[in-house]
């Protein structure tokens, strides 16, 4: 989906449709008991891990690179490069960590405060996602020789997930690699437990890890060889785990029965949300879309429990919300603000000056069938004399640009499961973006936000639900359905494969053999 770190937005893992490279790469082999084998649906964007799409490029980038803190599966920050972290003083705005001794990246160079601050400095400037994400800080000091201190310009309440190796932003790149930028695309320059070997690896079809014998923990090591291989077709990934060419790959909902009835393990979680973005929410091109009563029409007409059983079937839910159970800003009962009842929207719409409806413009990603969704929702629009006429993109560049271009007031998305601050950067405020082109503002919302944002932790999620509750009921979106993630793998061989909202089967540390 999108390549900005909407990753975990537009290009979530979640919503590819597992896909791994069909099963060539002849140098890498089938699977045997000392390499893990897994399938991607496609290549990574960059190998660097700041540009990277978080979501489908994570394991890419997870194996060579230790990142500062570690996510869990049930949502709590662990120790990573990192062994103490918290933030200074009040307000949010001022978060110190404390490294781990002795340790070296996979050149030998010694990892050091200056090493991460150089790093993470490289990150804030550089990311993906540095307008967003990361726009809040301002600068990032060494204070020790194993010390680190991030300051804020305003509050920044989710550093520590940041930090870890979900969101990448805090994946560490040694000097070497940061002294030429360019090289870092197509090689390796972490502190990760295994780096990239490039003479057993084909750009865009196999990539394949080895050991790193400088790693700090050499008990987190668990295979001689890791081998990713990139299939963009859903059937054939699914057969090479079936046929033991592979151990694991990510599914779409209609593959987990077959690949249960194979014998494999199938595991799910929820992981993102889709929908209908109405980004012109200021009429500058559809001027109907100005008009909370619109907005609000174009989500009763939607039958969300119908196309997500007709997409996603067990592995979705319908909702109306951009958040996930288990994240700070998920509403419970949001989940159907907006019950389908198109003579309720016909009415809004009459009240609204359209009783006739209206035509707007929509762009859609075509890839992996995630214009599958939003023509849906087009198609309930007509019931309630509401006509779009759509473009459909078929590569994430082209998508990415034409959003930006501010050339259509309704988009069509696919989203990971965020913090709502994230999320918020990337939705509620003025911060231009995929999701937010036009850079949409409301001074309620951005004042609920600025509280949250710099409230103590314990009261953040109230604070946030809150938040949320106001930009669904203005209706700045038309979400449909929340999607699982699903996994198919060789339970025979593999231990420790675990998905969660918004975390992802732990390659580098987690999965071991049987």
């Amino acid at each position: 989906m999108s390549r900005h770190r909407a990753a975990v937005g537009l290009i979530s893992i979640a919503l590819v449709t597992g896909s791994v490279a069909a099963c060539g790469g002849g140098s890498t082999g089938g699977s045997n008991a000392d390499t893990l084998t897994v399938v991607a649906s496609a290549a990574p964007a960059t190998l660097d891990p700041v540009k990277a799409n978080v979501g489908s490029d994570n394991w890419f980038v997870n194996l060579a690179y230790d990142t500062l803190l570690r996510l869990g599966p049930d949502g709590d920050v662990q120790p990573g490069l990192a062994v103490r972290w918290g933030y200074v003083g009040a307000n949010n705005r001022t978060f110190e960590l404390k490294l781990r001794e002795g340790v070296k990246f996979a050149d030998g160079t010694p990892l050091t405060a200056q090493a991460v601050a150089a790093s993470l400095d490289y990150a804030r400037k550089n990311g993906l996602n540095a307008a967003t994400w990361s726009s809040a800080i301002e600068s990032v000091t060494a204070t020790g020789p194993l010390t680190v201190r991030i300051n804020c310009s305003t509050p920044h309440p989710v550093l520590p997930l940041l930090l870890d190796q979900i969101q990448l932003v805090g994946s560490v790149i040694s000097p070497k690699g940061l002294a030429d930028p360019s090289k870092m695309g197509a090689n390796s320059f972490g502190a990760g437990p295994y780096v990239l070997d490039s003479a057993q690896s084909a750009s865009g079809d196999h990539y394949t890890y080895t050991p790193n014998p400088n790693y700090w923990d050499q008990s987190r090591i668990h295979w001689k060889k890791v081998v990713i291989k990139v299939v963009t077709n859903p059937s054939s990934a699914l057969d090479a785990v079936k046929t033991g060419q592979a151990d694991l790959t990510a599914l779409v909902a209609n593959q987990a029965d077959t690949a249960k009835s194979s014998g494999l393990s199938v595991i799910n979680a929820p992981i993102a949300f889709a929908g209908v973005n109405l980004a012109d929410r200021d009429g500058a091109l559809a001027k109907p879309l100005a008009d909370v009563r619109v907005r609000q029409a174009l989500n009763y007409a939607v039958d969300r429990q119908a196309i997500t059983q007709a997409i996603f079937k067990e592995y979705g839910q319908p909702t109306t919300q951009l958040s996930l159970p288990g994240l700070d800003g998920y509403v419970p009962d949001y989940d159907n603000r907006y019950p389908y009842d198109p003579a309720k929207a016909k009415k809004l719409l009459a009240e609204a000056g359209y009783p006739d409806g209206f035509t707007l413009r929509a762009e859609v990603q075509g890839v992996n069938g995630f214009d599958l969704l939003p023509q849906a929702v087009f198609q309930q629009w007509k019931q309630i004399g509401v006509t779009v006429n759509v473009v459909t993109d078929t590569t994430v560049g082209a998508f990415l640009s034409n959003a930006m271009s501010k050339s259509f007031p309704a988009l069509g998305f696919a989203y990971g499961g965020l913090p709502t601050y994230l999320t918020s950067l990337d939705w509620m405020l003025p911060h231009a973006s995929p999701f937010n082109p036009f850079a949409s503002q409301d001074p309620k919302l951005a004042k609920l936000l600025e509280s949250a944002a710099a409230a103590p932790q314990a009261r953040q999620p109230g604070l946030y639900r809150e938040a949320m509750r106001y930009v669904v009921d203005q209706a700045w979106f038309v979400a449909v359905s929340r999607q699982d993630q699903i996994f198919a793998f060789d339970g025979r061989k593999l231990d420790g494969v675990t998905v969660a909202s918004g975390y992802l089967p732990d390659l580098a540390w987690e999965v071991k053999p049987r």
